[in-house]
């Protein structure tokens, strides 16, 4: 009988990163993403009850229309950072973080800009919530420049994490509201549980029995995005109570594994 085959040590950001960089699956998914946006962007603008953020309140059917998309794996993708991290053999690190931003070299996710002119040309104001520090600013908006994305001259689109004290967490829902107050939300584009909602940071249990009360919204208002190598979906797998070294967070996402 053959002895198992011995799996090399390999990078856990290995194969999540080859897929965003090689496949073809990949593109195709945001690519439907945001086809399946424009379509229900052109519903909402006929519809004067639609609303995308459960922020929105009171009286919003004659607001000027707005969309808010995430930034980071939404519109903008920072794989070649990820991948400087499986070649370097490290993990998330602050400083390396901040000095790819920086680089403003992030590329486009496929019809992500397309999406947003075409948006911008039907009179809806395009904002981006995004949990990239205020500070990232302005090589922020040198990155979506590069690919066009509409940026307003007039107002402040891009809303960053620390612009304002209220919005020092990395909780999106203030920044949210603050849109809602003077725009008609059509649309929440995102990567992330938290672009949608507020009080993701639970357990797997409760963040699907969240998803699941408000399922006729994917696909319709709420646009999501594959994102298959971070996010708030990671601490859902950990015990919050207590610290873990990066072996111990490996064997506990490996206790979710199904195996049947």
């Amino acid at each position: 009988m053959a002895a198992a085959q011995t799996i090399p040590d390999a990078h856990e950001k290995l194969i999540p990163t080859l897929w965003v960089q090689t496949s073809v699956e990949w593109r195709g998914s945001a690519l439907q993403a945001y086809r399946a946006a424009r379509v229900s962007l052109d519903q909402a603008l006929k519809d004067k009850k639609w609303t995308a953020a459960l922020e929105q309140t009171g009286s919003y059917g004659k607001l000027p229309p707005a969309i808010i998309l995430d930034i980071d794996e939404t519109v903008l993708d920072n794989s070649p950072g990820q991948a400087r991290q499986v070649v370097g053999k490290t993990g998330f690190v602050v400083r390396d973080w901040d000095a790819w931003v920086a680089e403003a070299a992030a590329g486009e996710i496929p019809g992500a800009a397309e999406f947003c002119k075409y948006a911008a040309s039907k009179k809806v104001t395009v904002f981006y919530v995004s949990n990239r520090e205020a500070k990232s600013e302005a090589d922020t908006r040198r990155n979506l420049q590069k690919f066009g994305f509409p940026l307003s001259d007039g107002v402040d689109t891009v809303l960053l994490r620390g612009e304002k004290p209220e919005w020092a967490a990395s909780e999106k829902s203030p920044r949210r509201k603050a849109v809602a107050e003077k725009y008609r939300v059509l649309l929440l584009v995102g990567d992330d549980f938290g672009d949608f909602l507020t009080g993701i940071r639970t357990t797997v249990e409760k963040r699907a029995e969240m998803a699941a009360a408000h399922a006729e919204r994917w696909g319709r208002e709420w646009i999501v995005l594959p994102n298959p190598g971070y996010g708030s979906w990671e601490s859902a797998l950990q015990e919050p109570e207590r610290p873990a070294t990066a072996l111990e967070q490996l064997w506990k996402r490996e206790s979710w594994l199904r195996t049947k």
